[in-house]
């Protein structure tokens, strides 16, 4: 979608998410069909919501700042709710503290550098920071609902609780968000949204894709702890972004490493070591 005209990304938001509920209709056969739970659409409603305004925000932050920021928050969310007990989940304490402190002290060690932008000066550059850090919040909410299904149903019967067959509800709750933001779009643009041909089937595919990782990542938590998964899911996107954004798109070089520290006294490999440590 970056080498396309996708803005203002409504349109490419809906076809992403239908890609991503092709998918998980897939997935949800394969499980033989099991019952739709509607608490579960929440996190959906919330991962929509955040996504809409994806595009809009790379944009105007560029695709790796954007990533960086709200997956940084996305991931301090995520650890925080599932480490001590947020929104009626219970805590979830690590076999080493001590290095999961040090991780999360790293990961906003390195998230300050992000605060030296020159760029911040213009408002709307500013507006855009501020909406990634509450798209970082929703993106590490959206899992909050399943646990805590998941959570007050051991407490009538323990035992297994298989995640995955919530996922096809989490899907319902996108695609029905993500049909309800275009409808307004469509509404405040008079009934001529932009649409851009060329993006449908690529947002599409980046849709499917999305489904896949997303189903690796209800696994992951459903095997390992959240406060242990949920850091390692966040945080390794940015790091796949950034180098397509350094490497690729060129939308870093040595004249504008602004945001990941001065090139002189903190050059972006450090920075990204801050970020990994955090993330791990």
């Amino acid at each position: 979608l970056e080498l396309l005209t996708a803005f203002p990304g409504f349109t490419a938001q809906l076809f992403l998410c239908l890609g991503a509920f092709f998918v998980s209709t897939a997935v949800h056969a394969f499980q033989g069909f099991p019952p739709i739970h509607g608490f579960a659409m929440i996190g959906g409603i919330l991962w929509a919501i955040a996504n809409a305004f994806a595009i809009p925000i790379m944009n105007r932050l560029g695709m790796a700042l954007a990533i960086l920021v709200w997956n940084t928050t996305s991931c301090l969310t995520g650890w925080a709710t599932s480490r001590y007990g947020l929104f009626g989940l219970p805590a979830a304490v690590p076999a080493s503290l001590l290095l999961n402190y040090m991780g999360i002290v790293a990961l906003i060690y390195a998230f300050q550098f992000t605060m030296v932008i020159e760029d911040f000066k213009n408002t709307q550059c500013f507006r855009s920071f501020i909406a990634a850090l509450i798209c970082g919040l929703f993106y590490g909410s959206m899992w909050i609902p399943v646990n805590y299904i998941k959570v007050r149903s051991q407490l009538h019967s323990p035992g297994p609780f298989p995640i995955p067959p919530y996922l096809f509800s989490f899907y319902c709750g996108v695609m029905c968000a993500s049909a309800f933001i275009f409808i307004l779009y469509s509404l405040f643009r008079r009934s001529n949204p932009w649409i851009n041909a060329e993006a449908a089937l690529p947002s599409i595919l980046a849709g499917a894709i999305f489904a896949v990782a997303m189903t690796s990542f209800v696994i992951a938590i459903d095997v390992l702890n959240a406060s242990i998964a949920y850091p390692i899911c966040a945080m390794a996107p940015g790091l796949v972004v950034s180098m397509w954004s350094i490497l690729y798109f060129r939308e870093i070089t040595v004249q504008n490493l602004a945001f990941l520290g001065s090139a002189e006294s903190h050059p972006p490999q450090f920075t990204w070591l801050f970020e990994l440590v955090g993330g791990l």
